[in-house]
């Protein structure tokens, strides 16, 4: 049996994992085309949908014993992966870092030279595939030496396993920001009342509400306000993002609805680590007249946030009111939590709103 059947086994095991990682990540999957800017967005979702199953096909049928479907799909997996490489070198010129989901929740997020080190070895390792599937080494070793095979198989996958072990292994963690304080209902600083209720008393007693850090932001004019000075007339939502950014975009799109939903009550503005006028028209189009600049995601840091996209509700009274959270799912979820407090307080007829300043 060739030393060369390795390459098939490798790139086997590695599609198969990276499939079935896929599976419960599709959400992942999509805001991981978005961050590095692939075209036909509409098409992302069916593509997030196929691509697991696509590859765990390719990692199985690639052992079926038949030397031409075993060259067509050795073929099929290097164009993926030679796909693989060119996005991922051209995600290298962005300006912003990229994060993506290669390999579902396994590995670093972050794209890399590391990353394309990786793909480059993944791809010749395809290359490699297509010359042993030709010469039909792949078929003779499922029919010559099948124990042969087997104990191949085995000595890789426990020498990859090791490998894992060895950098720290694998750690499936669930979308930054996934545990969090509960977020408080707005309250009477605020100008908001609050809706009674038990659950909301206890949510408000374990939230430790700490001061509006000193922090600086530079409006669309250029103007400077720090944190405290924007909440002197009432409470302000602000989520921080990054243009390009899977979850951010997810936010972003939400936005234009948050603004008409919550503006009469408390200012929302979305907070970007670039000056204002440097900010793509798609972005300023969903955010008109709402956004901010944060050199350095200054102010996010002083406030406890650690990525983007991220939220935080700060209070008229000088307070932080809810938050932060991170994360696309999370950052959703709190402010559709503020919404349905709102409403909630709205039909029960308790709920005092600001005039907008």
């Amino acid at each position: 049996m060739s030393i060369l059947v390795a390459a098939p086994i490798l790139l086997s095991i590695i599609l198969l994992v990276s499939g079935i990682a896929k599976l419960g990540e599709r959400r992942g999957t999509q805001d991981a085309m978005t961050s590095l800017r692939l075209p036909a967005r509409g098409t992302h979702h069916l593509v997030a949908a196929v691509l697991p199953a696509a590859e765990i096909v390719l990692a199985l049928l690639l052992w079926v014993p038949l030397v031409p479907l075993q060259v067509v799909l050795a073929v099929l997996a290097t164009l993926l992966m030679a796909a693989y490489l060119v996005i991922i070198a051209r995600a290298l010129t962005f300006e912003e870092k990229v994060e993506c989901s290669c390999f579902g929740s396994l590995a670093s997020p972050t794209v890399s030279k590391a990353t394309l080190a990786r793909n480059v070895l993944l791809t010749l390792l395809a290359l490699v595939t297509v010359t042993a599937a030709a010469r039909g080494q792949i078929a003779d070793a499922l029919v010559r030496a099948p124990l042969s095979l087997l104990t191949l198989v085995v000595v890789l996958v426990v020498a990859m396993a090791l490998v894992v072990l060895v950098l720290g292994g694998v750690e499936r963690t669930a979308e930054p920001g996934a545990s969090r304080a509960p977020t408080p209902a707005p309250h009477e600083g605020d100008q908001l009342v609050t809706p009674s209720g038990e659950a909301d008393d206890e949510e408000l007693e374990d939230y430790e509400r700490t001061a509006i850090p000193a922090a600086i932001l530079q409006r669309e004019d250029g103007e400077l306000v720090s944190l405290r000075r924007l909440v002197s007339t009432r409470a302000a939502l602000l989520v921080f993002a990054t243009e390009g950014c899977g979850p951010c975009e997810r936010v972003l799109d939400a936005m234009p609805g948050w603004i008409e939903t919550l503006e009469p009550i408390m200012l929302v503005s979305a907070v970007f680590g670039r000056p204002v006028e440097n900010l793509r028209p798609r972005t300023l189009e969903r955010v008109p007249g709402h956004a901010l600049h944060d050199p350095d995601f200054t102010a996010r840091e002083q406030l406890g946030g650690r990525g983007a996209p991220m939220a935080v509700l700060l209070g008229a009274d000088g307070q932080l009111a809810g938050g932060p959270v991170t994360g696309g799912e999370q950052v959703i979820s709190f402010v559709e939590e503020i919404i349905e407090q709102i409403e909630e307080a709205r039909a029960a007829g308790e709920l005092a709103a600001a005039e907008p300043s």
